[in-house]
């Protein structure tokens, strides 16, 4: 009994061990900026949801593929009371039919309702597309965010420290007679002010992160920096945007519809010609119970008035899509010209601060061994220090700007799939 346990138990254990090792080698996957996208990709409900509309779509287009093919149908009837023919004598009480319908010609009516079916199934396809691309952009720019917030909250630890020293410099002058206690209450509002300075960018710090986890649905390493041939665009971005962008895209397939749709409301009234084989039971007056016949079928609903509001309707929602596509394609060149000049003013906000930031820096060490030899106050090393905290935390915000933009113009222009794990649409 002993030994069974004990052989359970061990078979529980390694069960766990290896689901353990399974996820932490899932998660181990997720690392950097590649990772998180995938992760999104992969764990996003969003995604399954559109997913299952598209095949949603592709089983309406099946059904109505299915027009093609012969239509079986079946007729029975019990009479109440008992009827035999006069000639034969023979029981009709129980007449029936069996019917193979096959369209042979419909004047283009079946071809443009799966017209209509495919165009539907492709503009699903293409809104998957646009609410991947969407959701590869918002992971990057919470990457971003993330590695971002994480240099500022460097920075700010930095600053602390460099008012932690100063103040225990000037407590030193405090304790020797040099400076005052003013100058001791002071220097701590000022590390007071730097620590609140620092608990702010935590706090940034993790809404950034959870935002990132709510995209990503799963842990990522976000250690790795965003590779540099993602912040290289490439040239005629614009041109190459407006291309493969996914909301003209979708608005391009929604014409493609609206163009199926004056077609088969064009054909609506049309006939159509079947070819049917009847097999006959029990019916009356009939010598053969077989029967091979050529049928045309035609309605006109509503004396034809129905048929022309459909048309109507058909003709003013396409002339709908193709102005809702040229509005489209003018938001999306703003929003992306929008982007380029954004992009462009932060990589020359970069260049600048950098090297502000280096004479910054040696102008506080200089200030610093001014104010130990008495030729400084500590008032003006305080302020130098406040002022390079301020251009230092800029500087960061700059660069983490133009990656947030760079990212999302190469999102916008499908630079992000690959790295995704799509293919190339």
């Amino acid at each position: 009994m002993f030994e069974c346990v004990v052989r359970a138990a061990c078979k529980g254990g390694i069960a766990v061990l290896l689901y353990s090792s399974a996820a932490l080698a899932q998660n181990a996957s997720d690392t950097g900026v590649a990772g998180a996208l995938r992760a999104t990709l992969r764990n996003h409900p969003a995604v399954a949801g559109q997913q299952a509309q598209v095949d949603a779509r592709r089983f309406a287009a099946d059904g109505v593929r299915s027009q093609r093919y012969p239509t079986l149908s079946a007729l029975a009837q019990q009479y109440a009371q008992g009827d035999r023919s006069s000639v034969t004598g023979e029981d009709l009480s129980q007449p029936a039919i069996l019917r193979l319908r096959q369209p042979i010609w419909s004047f283009g009516r079946i071809k443009y309702d799966i017209a209509v079916a495919n165009a539907e199934v492709d503009m699903e396809q293409a809104d998957l597309l646009r609410l991947r691309r969407q959701l590869l952009e918002a992971t990057a720019t919470a990457y971003a965010l993330v590695r971002g917030n994480t240099q500022s909250v460097d920075v700010a630890r930095e600053n602390v420290t460099a008012h932690q020293l100063l103040l225990a410099q000037i407590q030193r002058r405090v304790q020797g007679q040099l400076s005052s206690n003013v100058d001791e209450r002071l220097a701590s509002s000022r590390l007071a002010q730097a620590r609140s300075l620092l608990q702010r960018v935590n706090s940034r710090l993790e809404i950034a992160q959870e935002d990132l986890v709510a995209l990503t649905r799963a842990p990522v390493d976000t250690a790795p920096a965003v590779p540099q041939a993602l912040l290289d665009l490439p040239d005629a971005l614009i041109d190459t945007a407006l291309e493969r962008n996914a909301d003209l895209q979708v608005k391009q397939q929604q014409l493609d519809v609206a163009d199926a749709e004056v077609k088969r409301a064009r054909t609506a009234t049309l006939p159509t010609i079947y070819l049917q084989a009847d097999r006959l039971h029990d019916q009356p007056a009939l010598v053969d119970d077989n029967q091979i016949s050529v049928v045309f079928e035609a309605s006109l609903e509503g004396l034809g008035f129905a048929a022309r509001g459909r048309r109507g309707e058909a003709s003013s929602g396409r002339h709908a899509a193709r102005r809702d596509l040229e509005a489209t394609r003018i938001e999306v060149r703003r929003a992306l010209e929008g982007l380029v000049r954004e992009r462009r003013l932060q990589a020359e906000l970069i260049e600048l601060q950098t090297g502000g930031l280096s004479d910054l820096k040696s102008l506080i060490d200089s200030y610093r061994r001014q104010y130990a030899s008495g030729t400084k106050s500590w008032l003006d090393v305080m302020n130098l220090q406040r002022e390079f905290y301020g251009q230092n935390a800029q500087h960061v915000q700059a660069k983490t700007d133009y990656v947030i933009y760079s990212l999302q113009l190469q999102a916008r222009t499908g630079g992000l799939d690959g790295v995704a794990g799509l293919p190339n649409d």
